[in-house]
């Protein structure tokens, strides 16, 4: 699916605020979109299980939920560093705390997640980390 350039989602962007501003409907747009017949059904079927007033209805809590979702999602650049300089790293990081998930330390020092795993296994068995209960 390609979505176009900027310029040509203005523009029919623009018609549509251009018809809800007529129709008197000027907080809320209105935005045409195609779905497949199944998703359709499957649309249908939940809103009626889960007791949606209408599929618009249960369509805008959907755009909300992922929009919400996707302003949350935050990207991390891994470094790439050798495994001796990581192994410091994680040690120094360790140190300060009393608890430490191995993710943890992955997202804040921007390690690949198996490097990472990969270390702590290692420091456990040098036994110079001990598991916390």
């Amino acid at each position: 699916m390609q979505m176009g350039s900027s310029n040509d989602m203005s523009k029919k962007l623009y018609t549509c605020d251009t018809y809800d501003t007529l129709m008197g409907m000027e907080k809320e747009v209105f935005l045409p979109v195609r779905i497949e017949r199944g998703t359709l059904r499957e649309l249908t079927q939940l809103g009626e299980k889960h007791g949606y007033k209408s599929r618009s209805e249960l369509v805008r809590e959907a755009i909300e939920d992922k929009i919400t979702q996707l302003k949350g999602v935050e990207i991390v650049k891994i470094r790439n560093i050798a495994k001796s300089r990581a192994k410091k790293e994680i040690l120094a990081y360790i140190r300060n705390k009393d608890r430490v998930y191995v993710s943890d330390i992955a997202f804040d020092l921007r390690l690949d997640l198996g490097l990472v795993f990969g270390i702590v296994d290692e420091l456990f068995r040098e036994e110079k980390l001990e598991e916390v209960r």
